[in-house]
């Protein structure tokens, strides 16, 4: 995959990607932007895929040394290959080594979650913060190797219970982002034809734009929010932990 390719779907998405993973990716570089402005030192990408965000965080200048890390076998690597690979339980790293650890849409492929962020700690060096992100909305994918859906509360008790220092919990999309993610995948995904799938695009065509601009901003990346209720539906979540 070119740095070009790379660039449209990740960094600069449009609604060619389709309506649901344009807003997927919109809000997943909006919080990458937020880590752009704090990640330095030396950086883990684990489960690294193709890098999306490595050059995109090497502009700053900040970053000394950033280490792609995948499954060996991964079907990403015909496309870009990792710097390094990993047995998916240990991370061949020594203690007290790294100031960041991206982990984008990685944890809900992990099952043993507890397990992975004390792996992820031991590498970290005292302060040093890891950068999640998560999917909520959205179908199962990588089968057989999905095992989670993330809430804000679950979240908040592994990461205490591994002993972070701190942790942040945002949401990344609301009501509107999870309606047309879903009414998106519905489309292309659930076998829908004729006459019913043709509404469905329609209706997006004309409302997306307002379903967008008016997501509810209570519960999106835009705005500091992270008193999570009752009946709000983030698309996905994202945030840090801090060792």
């Amino acid at each position: 995959m070119t740095q070009k390719e790379i660039e449209k779907i990740y960094i600069k998405p449009t609604l060619k990607l389709g309506y649901g993973y344009y807003l997927i990716q919109l809000s997943l570089i909006e919080a990458v932007k937020d880590l752009k402005s704090k990640i330095k030192g030396n950086v883990l990408d684990l489960g690294c895929g193709v890098m999306p965000y490595r050059s995109f965080l090497e502009e700053t200048g900040k970053i000394d040394n950033y280490i792609g890390m995948d499954l060996e076998n991964s079907d990403y690597h015909n496309k870009v290959k990792p710097d390094m690979f990993w047995n998916g339980f240990h991370i061949p790293l020594e203690n007290n080594s790294q100031d960041w650890i991206i982990a984008t849409e990685f944890l809900e492929h992990y099952f043993d979650t507890e397990h992975i962020l004390q792996e992820m700690k031991r590498v970290l060096k005292p302060g040093g913060s890891i950068f999640y992100s998560v999917p909520f909305i959205y179908s199962l994918h990588e089968v057989p190797h999905d095992h989670h859906r993330f809430t804000p509360f679950s979240f908040k008790k592994h990461f205490e219970k591994v002993g972070f220092t701190d942790y942040q919990i945002n949401p990344r999309g609301g009501f509107n982002f999870s309606l047309i993610i879903m009414m998106s995948l519905w489309a292309k995904q659930a076998g829908s034809k004729g006459i019913i799938r043709l509404l469905v695009k329609f209706f997006l065509f004309c409302f997306h734009k307002n379903l967008i601009r008016n997501d509810k901003k209570f519960s999106t990346y835009t705005k500091d929010y992270i008193k999570f209720e009752n009946h709000t539906m983030p698309s996905g979540l994202w945030g840090y932990a801090i060792k």
